[in-house]
């Protein structure tokens, strides 16, 4: 009987601390901003969805567990802002390098890859598609913003500017 007591007194207090903690675990998900510069938030996919597009869009094997693909727009003009956390923090460097690689082999629809330091962070930016494309990595997390010219400079800027 006492361990009956004890067993549900046990789940009790892991119930309780699923229902708060749960709040907590979401926060930690990766979630678009409704700004990137003055453009406004259109739509966005997240989680295994926004996965599965980002691998469409820019290779397959980048393996992230959480991510988001959002679509920005103000007056006609758009940028895409694709985000994805690798299963472990360590292949961040190694994704950003093989978008890279694969850039300067010619493999992709990209050209005209550079880098550069933009507040400490070492930035690729490269053509394609009408857009300027931008990939760095911020902490574990893997950006690539796409944008139309004329906003592209102050949308990467209001990335790079913002907190973690």
């Amino acid at each position: 009987m006492w361990t009956v007591r004890r067993l549900a007194h046990t789940l009790t207090g892991f119930a309780v601390s699923v229902f708060f903690l749960s709040p907590c675990a979401q926060a930690a998900q990766l979630e678009p901003p409704k700004t990137v510069g003055a453009l406004q938030l259109v739509h966005a996919l997240r989680g295994k969805e926004a996965l599965q597009a980002i691998d469409r869009l820019h290779g397959k094997g980048l393996a992230g567990t959480d991510g988001y693909v959002a679509h920005y727009e103000r007056d006609g003009l758009v940028a895409m802002l694709c985000v994805s956390r690798p299963a472990r923090s360590s292949m961040t460097g190694a994704q950003i390098e093989k978008m890279a690689t694969g850039i300067r082999a010619g493999k992709t629809r990209f050209s005209h890859l550079k880098s550069s330091e933009r507040n400490g962070t070492t930035v690729y930016s490269a053509l394609g598609e009408g857009q300027i494309h931008y990939f760095y990595h911020r902490g574990a997390d893997v950006i690539w913003l796409a944008a139309d010219p004329p906003v592209a400079r102050e949308a990467l800027q209001y990335l790079l500017q913002r907190d973690p």
